[in-house]
């Protein structure tokens, strides 16, 4: 099929089935490699150096089997959840069953097949986890591959040869096979070429998408060649396979000379670019500052009347001397106890205020004084009428008037700015070269610091100020007009350069991208060829996926064949064995593989219509048919497959894994001993079973070998009653006598097990629904006759002392003793010795 169909499609996908059907192997890089310039030769992208690929011509084969692959010893476990060290299981070349209680470490060994075998349902293997979680998992598995005996050293690996050829069932798997599409286990050799062929085909794509990257990326630094803002920019940014060549080339500069006229234009772009009447301008602006301050303060000094100023500042002193002599005149005969001053007028101005505000209120009494309250003495009315006359002298009121005036010069004073000025002299005043209104500038900033400080200290001003400050001022104003008007010529001078430069700098800009583009036209002409070959190639690639479709759609067709029709035969002939309910399968495939998909009417999952067994028993038939499909060559592993099962269909299963056994090797963890007990039942003759225990006594997964399961062993209930014996001598009264009844209890339960396994050596026994006739001769009659009556003494004297049966009143007041039990329990290890003696 592969080779018809590639014997209808182009060389390069012959090439690629031819060396998959020769070699039964995924294709290497090489050939991948090779295929990929067929490809491109054979699309008339390269020159054609390589032979054509002639038709295929092959005959079918059939697979071959591999070797049949037996466990035979697992030992050395180690690191595997709790497991105790030194457990050897020795696997049977037909059943084996391993059966165990819930925690007693079973699922350990299980886990361990499962991560070998790489199983759907293998899940992490912890450590102990109460005491090194993180211990190193080791295992020896001891096995047999055909005629050759191995053995491995497994340190937990996952999906180790020939291992993963097991078959491993269990609960978790259940959902797996009854709902999910599932991949086979098995995929012919044959089958899996269709796979080879489709990853090849998607490695050859890969190349070809590669190669489309490779081509569509560019020259990664042409772009960085050319500058943004020309008109040739945006055609280099856009290069593709539409770019037209012949017009682009037009417009690319190649003369001999190209290089010095892009000096020429680069230094005259230089020139403009300097600037230097910028530098100009900010110069005379800050000139322009410096002047314009200049000018406000001697305009503002021209403006101050030092005159006025003077004669308020005489005037404000005679008012202060004649406001001192009336002051101490008025008060002179008051008795005062110290002169009158300042802090005394206030308090006068204090006493006056306090009084209006009494008139206010309508409160004011002018018989008493306004601070004591005390009525006033004719002395006392003298001095508040003069503190009156003192109140409404007109002195004051012209001390007030002229210190107005005095304001009004201060804040003319203080309106004047010299920061500029300050800043302008400290600049220059250590310079050599000075500007020409140096000197202006210092005298009006002197005259403007020297009147501040009068004024500010209350000193006369110069009267030579408008002297000092009027030439200067008209020097600075001449300047002044002098640098706005150099500003006006600098700015309009500067606009025109502005203009030029910025043709100038268009014309440096497209005649740099034109040299360039003659330059760097080889890399941009190979670019073009990379985008057009890209275009190509992603036109070529368009029916590759339609390829892999087909090749998906042979798969479908070879797996029915080889697969699906198989596995439908062996389905229904496990689901009527199972007595499982018989559903549609359907065969579903994507990208080469083989699936299969359980329906019910047409679309619902079964575990949404059958019950928890249902599912059970029909994920058992899906798995033994995929186990059969190839013909099973390896160990089938079953963990817990009947939990949720009546015993009817136990007995189904156990008869199917029985028949099962006939010819394979099965490995079977069980806690039901139903199921352990029926599936010996059916190896009883043909002994081709073994049978482990495996408790938790001396730790978990303790693995012993043993003839069948027991509820009870003598030697857990030995240990039972020792304990109880021990803990019994350590009490006295009520306390011992309850625990030597519990021992009672034990001894009954030793007398019971010792019956069922020792003394009728398993003839019938309580978990099994036949009779053991073939083990009727084991049993040692001789002894009979000496062990039974013992035994049923202490059984009924042990009935008589425990709280389960009912006692009569004339022995319930008859406590049992701890000598006793302890002779009681001497006699039956006696009898279990005799009866172990066959002489």
């Amino acid at each position: 099929m592969l080779a018809h169909w590639a014997n209808d499609n182009d060389e390069w996908v012959r090439l690629l089935v031819s060396e998959v059907i020769v070699t039964g192997r995924p294709v290497g890089a090489t050939t991948i490699e090779k295929a990929y310039q067929v490809f491109r030769q054979e699309k008339a992208l390269d020159k054609r150096e390589l032979p054509t690929v002639a038709k295929l011509i092959f005959e079918a084969q059939l697979d071959e089997s591999a070797p049949p692959l037996a466990v035979t010893r697992l030992s050395e476990v180690h690191g595997v959840n709790a497991l105790i060290a030194g457990a050897v299981i020795e696997p049977h070349e037909g059943l084996t069953i391993l059966y165990g209680e819930n925690g007693t470490g079973k699922t350990g060994y299980s886990r361990i097949f499962k991560a070998l075998a790489n199983s759907r349902t293998a899940d992490t293997i912890l450590g102990n986890v109460e005491t090194d979680p993180a211990e190193g998992q080791t295992a020896k598995v001891e096995f047999k591959l055909g005629d050759d005996e191995q053995s491995l050293t497994w340190t937990g690996e996952r999906g180790v040869s020939p291992f993963t050829r097991m078959s491993i069932f269990d609960s978790p798997a259940v959902t797996t096979h009854v709902d999910d599409d599932l991949d086979y286990v098995y995929t012919p050799a044959s089958l899996a070429l269709f796979n080879h062929v489709t990853a090849a085909i998607q490695a050859v794509t890969a190349q070809i998408d590669a190669a489309i990257g490779t081509l569509s990326a560019g020259s990664s630094g042409l772009i960085s060649r050319f500058q943004r803002g020309s008109r040739i920019y945006p055609l280099i940014e856009a290069l593709g396979a539409s770019t037209d060549l012949a017009d682009l080339k037009a417009k690319a500069v190649t003369d001999g000379d190209a290089d010095q006229k892009l000096d020429v234009l680069t230094q005259a772009v230089g020139a403009l670019r300097a600037n230097t009447m910028g530098t100009q301008i900010a110069a005379l602006r800050a000139e322009q500052r410096v002047l314009t301050q200049a000018v406000a303060a001697a305009e503002a000094l021209l403006a101050f009347d030092a005159t006025a100023y003077n004669e308020t500042l005489v005037r404000r002193a005679e008012l202060t001397v004649d406001h001192e002599t009336f002051r101490s005149e008025l008060f002179a005969a008051a008795d005062l106890p110290a002169d009158p001053d300042d802090s005394w007028s206030n308090f006068i101005e204090a006493g006056e205020k306090h009084r209006q505000h009494l008139v206010e209120l309508e409160a004011h009494d002018s018989n008493r004084c306004l601070y004591c309250r005390q009525p006033l003495l004719d002395p006392a009315r003298v001095l508040i009428a003069r503190y009156s006359i003192y109140l409404e002298d007109k002195i004051s009121a012209d001390i007030r008037a002229t210190d107005t005036i005095m304001a009004g010069f201060k804040r003319q004073i203080t309106n004047i700015k010299n920061s500029e000025l300050v800043a302008f002299i400290g600049e220059y005043s250590a310079e050599e070269e000075k500007p020409t209104h140096f000197s202006q500038v210092v005298a009006i900033e002197g005259a403007s610091s020297a009147l501040a400080t009068a004024v500010a200290e209350a000193k006369p001003a110069s009267l030579t100020i408008s002297a000092v400050v009027t030439n200067p001022n008209a020097d600075v104003e001449a300047a002044l007009a002098t640098v706005g008007a150099n500003i006006s010529t600098l700015e309009t001078l500067q606009q025109n350069r502005a203009q030029v430069l910025e043709e100038k700098q268009a014309e440096l800009l497209e005649s740099k991208a034109a040299v360039e583009l003659g330059k760097s036209w080889p890399l941009i002409e190979a670019q073009v060829k990379s985008a057009k070959e890209a275009d190509q190639l992603k036109t070529l690639k368009r029916p590759l996926p339609s390829q892999g479709r087909a090749v998906t759609e042979l798969a479908k067709t070879a797996s029915d064949q080889l697969i699906n029709q198989s596995f439908d035969v062996l389905f229904l002939e496990e689901c009527e064995a199972l007595r499982a309910r018989p559903l549609k399968l359907q065969f579903v495939g994507r990208e080469g593989r083989a699936q299969r998909r359980k329906v019910m009417s047409g679309r619902h999952k079964p575990s949404k219509v059958l019950s928890e067994g249902e599912q059970k028993v029909l994920a058992l038939a899906d798995f033994l048919a995929e186990a059969r499909l190839a013909g099973i060559t390896a160990p089938v592993i079953f963990d817990d497959p009947v939990s949720s099962l009546d015993h009817r269909r136990i007995n189904e299963v156990a008869q199917r894994i029985a028949r099962l056994a006939d010819d394979n090797q099965v490995i079977v963890f069980t806690h039901d001993i139903l199921f352990a007990t029926t599936l010996l039942g059916l190896f009883e003759k043909s002994k081709r079973c073994v049978y482990f225990q495996v408790t938790d006594e001396d730790g978990k997964g303790k693995v012993t070998r043993a003839t069948g399961p027991r509820w009870d062993t003598l030697s857990g209930i030995r240990g039972k009653i020792n304990t109880t014996i021990e803990a019994a001598k350590q009490q006295d009264g009520e306390a011992r006598d309850a625990l030597v009844r519990v021992g009672y209890g034990w001894l009954r339960s030793w007398c019971e097990v010792f019956t069922e396994t020792e003394l009728f050596q398993g003839v019938t026994q309580r978990y099994q629904p036949n009779v053991g006739m073939t083990r009727l001769q084991n049993v040692n009659t001789d002894k009979l006759g000496d062990i039974i009556p013992k035994v049923t003494e202490v059984f009924e004297e042990a009935c008589r002392y425990i709280d389960g049966h009912s006692q009569p009143l004339v022995t319930l007041g008859v406590s049992p003793t701890l000598a006793g039990l302890e002779q009681r329990w001497a006699e039956l290890r006696e009898l279990k010795k005799l009866n172990e003696d066959k002489s």
